[in-house]
């Protein structure tokens, strides 16, 4: 069969960018694999729904974050009985709530940050926070990419407020997380296996959108975790990709006296120049074609 992909990208949620330049790679990946492709850039749900994919075989999501990756996307393209990348409809929108991720994972026995969850910020309690919590804390919408809208709480009564307005304004729920401190790390999976793990370095107090993406002096380096730690990644990575069937992912794990605590999952991780999945797949063995390839869930083997 000649494939014929269409690839998605753009959407309205705050990853938008990201998505552009995600699909952007993807397209110079199957131009040089001489695979036929087409791009729609699409600002809502209802362009999606409007496209026609008649043609295609297969879709390559290049969406990142909103409807594309939580599960909308994924239940119209299941509808229509086209073959697309990344997880179920299901697993996406589990995945892209924070809250329904930290309830998987403590029940896989995964570390998470004590967490207080409200819906719009009004029922916020400072009392409950102080006994819950502590401070410092991290307060973020909880279905958002990117570190938007999130913030670190140090004096709950000058900073609460305008720390929850922040996260309010998604309308997607508010996290109000205990601040773990230690060494960030991005840890890839693909195909049931743990990729090579980095260790990201900011100078903000926290991961913030400007460290990710605005600051020259964010660097993310190959990392060698003791053993008993590695173990423990390399398990909880497994033990998320089975209970909710994932083929590939990025997660983000804080480190604290040697302990893994789970931060978020990313079942459409970007890949962009400047993105961690494609880089530790390379540091695997997988180049940048090659992972498109198997990202469609195309046999490399008829490319080569």
């Amino acid at each position: 069969m000649i494939e014929n992909i269409a690839i998605i990208t753009g959407g309205n949620s705050s990853e938008r960018e990201v998505s552009l330049q995600t699909s952007e790679a993807v397209s110079q990946s199957l131009k040089s694999l001489q695979i036929s492709h087409e791009i729609f850039t699409i600002s809502d749900y209802r362009e999606l729904l409007s496209l026609d994919l008649a043609k295609f075989t297969r879709v390559f999501l290049a969406l990142h974050g909103g409807f594309g990756e939580n599960g909308m996307a994924q239940a119209y393209l299941e509808g229509l009985g086209i073959p697309y990348n990344g997880p179920s409809p299901q697993a996406s929108a589990i995945c892209m709530d924070k809250l329904l991720t930290k309830h998987i994972a403590r029940g896989l026995g995964i570390n998470v940050a004590n967490y207080l969850y409200s819906k719009n910020g009004d029922d916020v309690c400072f009392e409950k926070i102080n006994e819950r919590i502590g401070t410092p804390c991290i307060v973020k919408p909880n279905r958002e990419g990117c570190s938007f809208g999130v913030s670190l709480v140090r004096d709950l009564k000058a900073d609460l407020q305008h720390a929850i307005n922040a996260a309010a304004q998604f309308h997607t729920g508010i996290l109000i997380e205990e601040f773990i401190s230690g060494p960030e790390l991005s840890v890839c999976y693909l195909n049931k296996s743990t990729l090579p793990i980095y260790t990201v370095e900011f100078e903000s107090d926290f991961f913030s959108y400007d460290a990710k993406f605005i600051s020259t002096k964010t660097n993310a380096t190959l990392t060698i975790l003791d053993r008993s730690t590695h173990q423990l990644v390399t398990n909880y990575c497994s033990a998320i990709a089975e209970a909710l069937e994932l083929d590939y992912f990025r997660a983000d794990f804080i480190v604290h006296n040697t302990e893994p605590y789970l931060i978020e999952l990313n079942t459409l991780p970007g890949l962009t120049s400047h993105s961690l999945f494609p880089k530790a797949c390379q540091q695997h063995g997988i180049e940048f074609d090659k992972l498109v390839l198997i990202l469609n869930n195309l046999d490399p083997s008829q490319y080569y």
